[in-house]
């Protein structure tokens, strides 16, 4: 089946949230053209949209915790994976409620996530920044600090010709030597979900840096070592930048689309071997039946948190949604290389 086809398809019968998204992110049109207007309705209505509008309190918040399942982060997550007006009235009452409310950031997280802050390895201020850009926000203060930051965190990379350049054993783990930066899971989230960082110079660097990681590939578990604590950083997703594909199984190929498809919308990937090798695999695998038909099935897909959950449709009980779904997924990181 050709692309033309197999869009035609998704366009049709996948559910609104995916319509939504393959009609603005793939092929680009405005969120105003028709029928995008007569979809938000349509996805407002989606069970799980419902249920995370059912968590807001008339301060804005979302639930109680600021970061975990549920919380004000993974509302704002879900409403956006969704496609939901960044303009709606709950998106904006829950941005403003983080403002408004930074003794609740926190929440779920505790003391550990400052202790990261302080060291620059990615703490509640980095997530506070990326739940901003989930919602196209990057003009805050805060947020391009953290977009300063995170350059500087994949800059590092750069340089590093062994982990243990940046990592020494403790006990029967792995640490960070003092004054180590390295980048998580929110530094390329928010990267990848902001525009203004980009000049010819970070985009370039962004290339060096995700060819080193594809280069030290398979990272292996680091921990922030503060006094005698061990804490674990956001480092979901961020432990192999050049698997083998042919070889993952459910759950590495959950964490594969999640930190491909933030590699892609860097616009790098066409600058990188590795990444263009993975582009490469995954359109083959397209061409070769129009859809993305590997019958994966983990609760990493479906369990929606601050890390977890790709599935838009309503559920996989339906193969074919599935399929909707993956290959949507797939879409967007060719869509994005």
């Amino acid at each position: 089946m050709s692309f033309e086809s197999a869009m035609e398809h998704l366009l049709e019968r996948a559910c609104p949230s995916i319509q939504s998204r393959l009609r603005i992110e793939v092929l680009g049109q405005s969120p105003y053209d028709a029928p995008l207007p007569n979809l938000q309705p349509r996805i407002l209505d989606d069970p799980l949209v419902q249920e995370v509008l059912d968590w807001q309190q008339p301060d804005g918040w979302f639930a109680w915790h600021f970061h975990g399942y549920p919380s004000t982060e993974t509302a704002i997550r879900i409403l956006a994976e969704k496609g939901v007006s960044p303009h709606h009235p709950s998106v904006l009452a829950g941005l403003n409620a983080i403002e408004m409310y930074p003794d609740r950031l926190n929440r779920g997280i505790g003391k550990p996530s400052k202790i990261a802050d302080d060291m620059g390895l990615g703490g509640q201020a980095l997530i506070r920044a990326a739940v901003f850009a989930y919602a196209g926000v990057e003009s805050c203060p805060f947020v391009r600090e953290q977009i300063t930051q995170s350059l500087e965190a994949f800059r590092a990379v750069i340089g590093i010709g062994s982990i243990h350049e940046v990592a020494e054993p403790y006990k029967e783990h792995l640490v960070f030597r003092a004054g180590a930066h390295w980048p998580c899971i929110y530094h390329l989230r928010l990267l990848a979900y902001t525009k203004g960082w980009r000049t010819p110079e970070n985009l370039h660097m962004l290339a060096q840096a995700l060819d080193r990681l594809s280069a030290l590939s398979p990272i292996p578990p680091i921990y922030i070592r503060h006094k005698s604590q061990l804490i674990a950083p956001a480092s979901f997703a961020m432990q192999d930048f050049y698997p083998d594909l042919a070889a993952l199984n459910p759950v590495g190929w959950m964490l594969w689309f999640h930190w491909m498809e933030m590699a892609a919308r860097l616009g790098v990937v066409g600058c990188v071997p590795a990444l263009q090798r993975q582009a490469a695999t995954l359109r083959a695998m397209l061409d070769a039946e129009g859809f993305f038909t590997r019958p994966l099935s983990h609760t990493y897909f479906r369990q929606w948190n601050a890390y977890s959950g790709l599935m838009l449709e309503r559920d996989w009980k339906s193969a074919q949604r599935r399929i909707y779904d993956l290959t949507f997924r797939a879409w967007l990181i060719l869509a994005h290389s």
